[in-house]
């Protein structure tokens, strides 16, 4: 399985360190992925295909990357643990999945309407931590949110706003648990803290 390693974040430290994350010359590491700050992009541990043709700045892998096995889980205020996923737009699926399909020789785990007939049409691939969310909207291709995983949400919104970052309060995930999205126009981008939802008893 391809894993997602690096990915790029827009804003700056200060942006960033207000939604609780602990912020190192520029980078921040969450689980396996090494994000770094400045504009959205990924990179990947293994391709085959040029990841041009998903049309996103692709990120090559640099021997500074807070997120190198050798350095040790980074603790964030925040309790973030993970990126739970990051979402790709995709003019048309059909194309994204073919582009997938040869960029990272995997189909996607899921192809559906999760929000019902009336929604956008989306697949899911798993790239180790996170999922990659392509959505089918007409647009052109982009990497235009992340949402991030916590333990305990109730306690991440608390830290996100002690740290001055704007945030809603929790509210019901499509995908079941809790999410809470932080205001769109603190980044110009999309970003939310997720809670896993209840393993039945």
């Amino acid at each position: 399985m391809p894993l997602l390693t690096r990915l790029g974040l827009p804003g700056d430290e200060q942006s960033w360190a207000a939604l609780g994350f602990t912020v190192t010359e520029g980078r921040i590491r969450i689980g396996q992925v090494a994000c770094t700050l400045g504009e959205a992009g990924w990179g990947f541990d293994d391709t085959h295909a040029a990841p041009a043709g998903l049309g996103v700045p692709y990120l090559e892998p640099d021997t500074g990357d807070v997120g190198d096995s050798g350095n040790g889980p980074v603790s964030h205020p925040n309790g973030v643990t993970i990126i739970d996923h990051v979402v790709y737009w995709a003019t048309d699926l059909d194309d994204a999945v073919a582009n997938f399909s040869a960029v990272l020789d995997i189909p996607p785990r899921r192809r559906f309407f999760p929000r019902g007939p009336e929604g956008p049409e989306m697949a899911f691939y798993r790239v180790g931590e996170p999922f990659i969310e392509a959505v089918a909207c007409g647009l052109p291709p982009a990497l235009v949110g992340v949402a991030f995983l916590t333990p305990d949400l109730d306690a991440a919104v608390a830290a996100v706003r002690a740290a001055g970052g704007p945030i809603g309060d929790p509210k019901p995930a499509v995908q079941g648990g809790r999410i809470a999205g932080v205001w769109r126009g603190h980044l110009n981008w999309g970003v939310a803290f997720m809670e896993p939802k209840p393993i039945p008893a």
